[in-house]
């Protein structure tokens, strides 16, 4: 004997790689709550990020390399605020969906483009719920039901 059950799971591709996949059910609503969270932080996080930059490029010190001075502050700030949405991002989607959306790359941008891919599939599953108890037809389902 056996059940299916469709959970609403929806698989991407990274780049049409089939071993990179991010997994995620747009229906389930403990999903869409850390997502929604993520992206509020993620604002906020894109915020600190410029801000921390922004003042690491006013030293216009060089090196002898003509490299400035704080090249490895910069390095550093990429690389811990990488980590961070990394880490945030297999809270909200899964362990190893950083790993399978962005190797080992680390770019701030790469970060937006993932929010950018996956909200439209959020939108999407979240407009039909809303349709369906707002359209007349779900209107008139209601009342039956009562």
């Amino acid at each position: 004997m056996n059940i299916n059950i469709n959970t609403g799971d929806v698989r991407l591709t990274v780049n049409d790689d089939e071993s990179r996949v991010i997994k995620f059910n747009p229906n389930d609503l403990a999903f869409i709550e850390r997502f929604y969270g993520f992206v509020i932080e993620f604002e906020d996080i894109e915020n600190e990020y410029n801000d921390k930059k922004k003042k690491l490029q006013e030293v216009t010190e060089v090196d002898d390399m003509g490299l400035p001075v704080n090249m490895q502050d910069h390095i550093n700030l990429m690389k811990d605020t990488g980590e961070m949405l990394k880490g945030k991002i297999d809270d909200v989607f899964g362990e190893g969906t950083s790993k399978a959306a962005f190797g080992d790359a680390n770019t701030f941008d790469m970060f937006e483009q993932f929010i950018d891919g996956i909200t439209p599939y959020i939108q999407k599953s979240r407009e039909g719920k809303i349709k369906k108890y707002t359209s007349p037809a779900g209107v008139n389902k209601r009342n039956v039901m009562k």
